[in-house]
């Protein structure tokens, strides 16, 4: 079979391998697709002590359950032959946070694609025992390529339940990539009246309009004042009752506190660097304004298995922001397309 090899920083190559061994509680999946994720990308760029070189990344596949171990545990619904999604985010099950359903909280989660389970960049993936509760069936019509957008979808759906929009509410999303776009379209699901959204890079609006712009009472580039006087301007002075930050930035962070009304509820959806996380916020503007901040990672089973639903009934108006696809051969060429910012959610087809 063919997989595409991390070589080093920027350096991917597609190489003749052979198959995964099939675990007895696991399983192999035939890859249809896999999302380049915006995590894929970081550690392409940057590297990633838990993909040592070479490593096969990937961690958004959709595909057939080729094979199954005889002793694996399948999810009702979902046994061999089925198309179906592999969720990524890999749980005990058995700590504080499973038990309570928050799987994305797990004390001991670990990451498909990542040290120790080699990602879906491949033409056959292995499903190891841990991630075969994360198997979801697909809709019939849904098609590949659209549901790879499962993984980061759920994520998303997960801020917008911690931004708790209201019908009437005004809301800002800063930052325009695939994240954004789908909390604005979840936001305006949930009633919001007005939704704005905030973008530093002009052509990366420009391509975020054009595919949510339906949804959009209005965009704009971030400037020097990272949009808070657009915002207060349109809303004369009171600011956002909700504001989901979507992109990794300190500068980002300190503007939604500037530009949330009293009493807004702000998420900061992005992480920072890992090497630089701390970022100074103007504190008098949570104290005197009773701004709740709050924190969104990941996603749930439930959410997970509510956002196939939602994608398979929304396939015309979500399809549109799948703007790139290539084949395994031209996986480098869909990293350079993240890189430029000229895509939006990125796909590769084995």
């Amino acid at each position: 079979m063919r997989a595409a090899h991390m070589l080093a920083l920027n350096s991917v190559e597609v190489h003749e391998t052979e198959e995964p061994k099939l675990d007895p509680a696991g399983a192999l999946l035939r890859v249809e697709a896999c999302g380049i994720c915006g995590t894929d990308a970081r550690t392409y760029f940057n590297g990633d002590p838990r993909a040592p070189e070479p490593w096969v990344l990937g961690h958004e596949p959709v595909g057939v359950l080729e094979e199954v171990g005889p002793e694996a545990d399948l999810p009702p619904g979902v046994s061999a032959g089925d198309r179906v999604f592999l969720g990524s985010i890999l749980t005990c099950g058995e700590c504080r946070w499973c038990l309570d359903g928050l799987q994305n909280l797990c004390e001991h989660h670990l990451l498909y694609g990542y040290e120790p389970f080699p990602g879906a960049y491949a033409d056959v993936a292995a499903v190891p025992p841990i991630a075969t509760k994360n198997l979801i069936p697909l809709p019939a019509e849904l098609p590949s390529d659209l549901a790879t957008v499962a993984d980061p979808f759920a994520c998303a759906l997960n801020g917008m339940e911690v931004l708790d929009v209201r019908i009437g509410d005004t809301v800002v999303i800063v930052g325009g990539g695939p994240i954004g776009c789908w909390q604005s379209l979840m936001a305006r699901d949930a009633g919001a009246a007005r939704i704005y959204l905030i973008e530093a890079s002009p052509a990366r609006l420009e391509l975020a309009m054009s595919v949510a712009g339906h949804v959009l009472d209005g965009g704009w580039v971030a400037g020097d004042d990272n949009g808070v006087a657009e915002v207060l301007d349109r809303t004369s002075g009171a600011g956002a009752d909700r504001v989901s930050v979507a992109a990794p930035s300190k500068q980002a962070q300190q503007a939604a506190l500037e530009m949330a009304a009293k009493r807004a509820r702000v998420v900061f959806f992005a992480g920072l660097p890992k090497h630089d996380p701390v970022s100074q916020l103007d504190m008098n503007q949570l104290h005197y304004k009773e701004l709740a901040i709050l924190g969104a990672y990941g996603a749930t089973h439930r959410q997970y298995r509510i956002t196939m639903g939602y994608l398979d009934r929304r396939q015309d108006e979500l399809a549109r922001m799948v703007t790139h696809r290539f084949p395994l051969e031209r996986i480098a060429e869909g990293f350079e397309t993240i890189r430029s910012g000229t895509g939006l959610k990125v796909v590769v087809l084995p």
